[in-house]
């Protein structure tokens, strides 16, 4: 269930600081960074944080994102699972994903190559009839290992080409 990140701003922090220097937190970011959102007690318009909880309310993941209502777009999304495998992450983005498709012009996000949620994104953007662009060898780890860049993206009233 997606609740406002608010309530667990503080197990939000302390799951993502679990995750520095490892894989996931590549996967998060896109490079080499150490992060952890930054989670206001008022959230700026069009500014989404969302913490995943499972049905008695403990924190498995976190879900954000922005959107732009002037150009009718939703992009810079962000998810984790602090529960690696746990199918209602899954089932939870793509609740919000269905619900904000129809709402706006256009929906992008992006992601590090070899993330093993590529498949389910690539369905999802297939049966929206959406695009998957790869830009080859365009992130670098810790280990010198290249991985793709990939940009997915849905546009209303636009097909696959």
């Amino acid at each position: 269930m997606l609740v406002p990140a608010i309530l667990y701003k503080e197990q939000i922090e302390k799951e993502f600081r679990k995750l520095y220097y490892t894989e996931d937190m590549l996967y998060y970011t896109g490079c080499l960074a150490q992060w952890y959102p930054n989670i206001k007690d008022i959230p700026s318009d069009g500014d989404f944080d969302y913490a995943i909880v499972n049905n008695v309310g403990k924190l498995i993941g976190y879900l954000s994102y922005k959107a732009d209502y002037y150009c009718s777009k939703v992009y810079n999304f962000g998810l984790v699972s602090f529960d690696r495998g746990n199918p209602i992450i899954g089932n939870d983005l793509y609740k919000k994903l269905e619900e904000l498709v129809p709402r706006f012009h256009r929906i992008e996000w992006r992601m590090v190559g070899g993330n093993p949620v590529e498949k389910h994104y690539d369905k999802f953007c297939k049966l929206h009839n959406g695009k998957k662009h790869i830009l080859k060898d365009s992130i670098r780890d810790t280990n010198g290992d290249y991985h793709d860049g990939i940009i997915y993206e849905i546009v209303k009233g636009c097909g696959v080409e």
